[in-house]
């Protein structure tokens, strides 16, 4: 491609989507014109790329006929109705993270064949959660066959956006000032707290996040490997602004040493291992940073096949924002 791509970004200004303009910026993704959209509530913002400021302008209005290219980073499904209006003018959509319309899950550092990524219109960059994990695993995957990921997750609150971290500031402020709060963003308070996930739980006792966590993850391992991948995920929200925290349990279909192990784990040159005396957390290696930082990788004491590790990262930046850069520049290089 010899020419820059005007492109449209739903939700600029949420935290997935700051992170993304700054992967645009620092990976030297060919953007022509950029374009920042939301509903009416929040047009009346500037989002700043490329040292200019840009105008949000109004979706329900935006003939998206004028781009090639929409990355979808608004959570909130009252966007959903306009997918089918960025098809019908013939962009590509990248979507990231959530899934309005059930379109292929894609891990760009992961799926085996980039051509795949041109058969859909849209697709959809995994969650955060899911690329960091999908990168870390698959390679082990491939090696020797992973049987059974058992993790749970503590995320950062700014896992439900802007909205998430402002309440978690207010609550820790009221709080301190002896103050009465209301949740809104979370079910119950968040502040000084720990909850499981509070999405929706269905008949089999997970929650709907969960399930679609598993989901994604199963689907692009399973491409990765010879064999299916049993999956089982524990979200939990925790009292922090920026940063999520993984703990992780595999079985292996076969044995595998640990140097061998620590080899594969961090192939992918995002990923960097720590030592067991460097006490990574994440507010010390994880908030603003757009490293996956591993250690505590460790052996079952009693089964050969198990292996277990510590993972802290800010997901948004390693995972969606990295992610969603990488299958446009996939999409640029391939078919567009």
């Amino acid at each position: 491609m010899d020419h820059n791509l005007d492109i449209a970004i739903i939700g600029a200004t949420t935290p997935v989507g700051e992170a993304l303009l700054e992967q645009l910026s620092l990976r030297d993704f060919p953007v022509g014109k950029l374009i920042p959209l939301a509903f009416d509530d929040d047009t009346d913002t500037t989002i700043e790329f490329a040292d200019s400021h840009l105008h949000v302008q109004n979706i329900a209005t935006f003939n998206f006929s004028h781009v090639k290219l929409v990355f979808l980073c608004q959570l909130d499904n009252s966007y959903h109705a306009s997918v089918d209006r960025i098809l019908d003018a013939g962009c590509r959509i990248i979507e990231m993270g959530s899934n309005l319309q059930n379109a292929p899950v894609v891990v760009a550092d992961v799926v085996s064949d980039e051509a795949e990524i041109g058969e859909s219109q849209h697709i959809r960059s995994a969650s955060g959660l899911g690329v960091v994990l999908a990168q870390l695993l698959a390679s082990v995957h491939t090696k020797v066959g992973i049987k059974e990921v058992n993790f749970t997750a503590m995320q950062s609150v700014s896992d439900k956006g802007k909205a998430g971290i402002d309440e978690l500031a207010m609550q820790t402020t009221s709080l301190l000032n002896t103050r009465p709060i209301k949740p809104s963003v979370f079910k119950k308070q968040i502040a000084f707290n720990v909850m499981t996930d509070d999405s929706d739980i269905n008949a089999t006792g997970f929650s709907v996040n969960e399930l679609d966590l598993m989901d994604e993850l199963k689907q692009v391992l399973t491409e990765s490997g010879a064999s299916d991948v049993s999956v089982l995920a524990s979200l939990v929200h925790i009292p922090v602004f920026y940063g999520d925290c993984v703990d992780v349990h595999l079985e292996l279909d076969s044995e595998m040493d640990l140097d061998s192990f620590e080899e594969a784990i961090s192939i992918n040159p995002n990923v960097e291992l720590k030592s067991v005396d460097d006490l990574i957390t994440p507010v010390s290696h994880a908030a603003e940073m757009d490293k996956i930082f591993l250690n505590r990788i460790r052996k079952d004491l009693s089964d050969s096949r198990r292996f277990n590790f510590w993972c802290v990262t800010d997901s948004i930046k390693s995972g969606s924002a990295i992610n969603g850069v990488q299958i446009a520049e996939i999409l640029v290089k391939h078919h567009l």
